[in-house]
């Protein structure tokens, strides 16, 4: 395992957190030995919207409409990062991992990409389309790995997928983008007695991938951060809207 993976970043935003998604990160970062910094982001696009006249916001309750201002969203914000921070503390703290917290305005996406250089990993929690599905997220066992042939960033994600996979005993999926790659992947998986799944794909039939990703509903899917699914902004945010699972990024 590469030494500069020794820094890992979490990002946070209105969209929540399950406690799996917390468990994760502080479970990768315990086994590298790394330091984890964690940030909420309080995203402008959300703060710009709720200044907009026909913006209402719906009690759970009792149906009722009422307006809301940036001022009681950022309320709001900066009560779930707290409750957020609190939470990850807790577990960071029970397995002796070193954790550091902050709340920055920003979008998600331009935050991951233009990260500090010394966090080699940054975790992604899963975005869910209803409480019901968030509630299921321990159900999902499978880590994927998209494997980008012979490259430093491919062995570290394999050497991390790995690792989880056989701490959880899950199952263990291998998406490669050539026969190589998948050649490569399945010798190192054996040499350390593991079991895997493999699947091809052609990256340039991106659709394909992405339906073949949501089908196989990873727990946790770990990408390089060379691949094109990380590179284009647009499919990156596509997985972390579609996916449902945690994204994990590794350089």
């Amino acid at each position: 395992m590469n030494t500069s993976l020794n820094n890992i970043l979490i990002v946070f935003d209105a969209t929540g957190c399950s406690p799996v998604s917390m468990q994760t990160v502080i479970q990768i970062a315990s086994g590298l030995q790394a330091d984890i910094q964690a940030i909420y982001i309080e995203d402008v696009n959300l703060l710009n919207a709720v200044e907009l006249p026909f913006i209402r916001e719906i009690t759970l309750f009792t149906a009722e409409a009422r307006s809301v201002n940036t001022a009681l969203m950022m309320q709001k914000l900066r009560d779930e990062a707290d409750d957020i921070k609190k939470k990850i503390a807790e577990i960071a703290f029970a397995q002796s991992v070193s954790l550091s917290f902050e709340s920055i305005r920003g979008q998600k996406i331009q935050v991951i990409r233009s990260r500090d250089s010394n966090a080699g990993i940054v975790l992604i929690p899963a975005v869910y389309s209803s409480s019901s599905r968030k509630a299921l997220h321990h159900l999902k066992n499978v880590v994927a790995v998209m494997c980008a042939g012979q490259s430093t960033s491919a062995d570290n994600a394999l050497t991390i997928a790995m690792a989880h996979a056989k701490k959880n005993n899950y199952r263990l999926v291998v998406i490669a983008t050539s026969q190589d790659a998948q050649q490569r992947a399945q010798k190192i998986i054996e040499q350390q007695a593991l079991q895997a799944v493999y699947q091809l794909v052609d990256l340039s039939r991106i659709q394909d991938v992405m339906a073949l990703l949501i089908n196989q509903s990873p727990g946790l899917l770990v990408l390089t951060e060379d691949s094109p699914l990380v590179d284009n902004e647009k499919l990156l945010q596509q997985l972390i809207n579609s996916l449902e699972s945690d994204i994990l990024l590794v350089r």
